[in-house]
């Protein structure tokens, strides 16, 4: 948590980013498609940095524990990645941008676990607060989304929820000078609940080889044998 999220208005997501930030991005890629179902394999767009001012990028979220020099996890917690050697140089320098319409979050019954789509009121855009790393050799560069506690929507299907940015916090967080203290505790706080809506969807999103409209749809409208993983 949190690696699956969903960027199915990709156009709406990015315009909404480069509005607030006064600056013209790039046209979409192939990489910045519409995704109902973001998964760790895919090559996702990152608002960061560049010398000419923001740009968007592809980037891969990443996760190897077999690999000791590959620091950088698809999540950071904020309460602990200014500190934590695998995220502090990222946190200082490298604060990027992901854009997204919403996320899923599995609510645990028994055996059963069920997904939920949490996005904004009005489904409006935003973004997650990420942190990212360049490239080196064989493997491309690589972003994390923060998390940090949940309010109280997300309390009672998850322990845990995505920072997530708004217009008034995302020109705040994107930059490449170290943050203070108190601004980075600020912009890492949870999301007040009643800037959020959230609703169950059909199972049909949790396998992660799965793609398309069908990963919103209700509970009901699932079909009666699925593959999960």
């Amino acid at each position: 948590m949190c690696v699956r999220y969903t960027f199915h208005r990709p156009d709406e997501a990015l315009a909404a980013i480069a509005a607030v930030l006064a600056f013209k991005l790039a046209p979409l890629s192939e990489w910045a498609k519409p995704r109902f179902n973001v998964t760790l394999a895919q090559t996702m767009p990152v608002v960061s940095v560049g010398s000419d001012g923001p740009e968007v990028r592809g980037m891969i979220p990443f996760y190897e524990h077999e690999q000791p020099k590959r620091k950088l996890l698809p999540n950071a917690k904020a309460e602990t990645a200014a500190t934590l050697s695998a995220f502090k140089h990222a946190v200082a320098k490298r604060r990027c941008l992901v854009p997204a319409n919403g996320y899923y979050e599995w609510q645990s019954l028994g055996k059963l676990k069920l997904p939920h789509l949490f996005t904004l009121m009005d489904e409006k855009p935003f973004a997650f607060a990420g942190i990212w790393e360049p490239a080196e050799e064989d493997m491309p560069a690589t972003y994390a989304i923060l998390t940090t506690g949940p309010n109280n929507l997300v309390a009672s299907i998850h322990n845990r929820m995505p920072v997530i940015l708004t217009p008034e916090t995302m020109p705040r967080w994107l930059g490449t000078e170290p943050l203070s203290e108190d601004a980075f505790r600020a912009l890492t706080q949870p999301l007040p609940a009643d800037r959020m809506q959230e609703r169950p969807v059909n199972r049909y999103v949790s396998n992660s080889r799965n793609e398309g409209p069908q990963c919103h749809a209700a509970p009901e409208a699932e079909p009666p044998e699925l593959e999960l993983c």
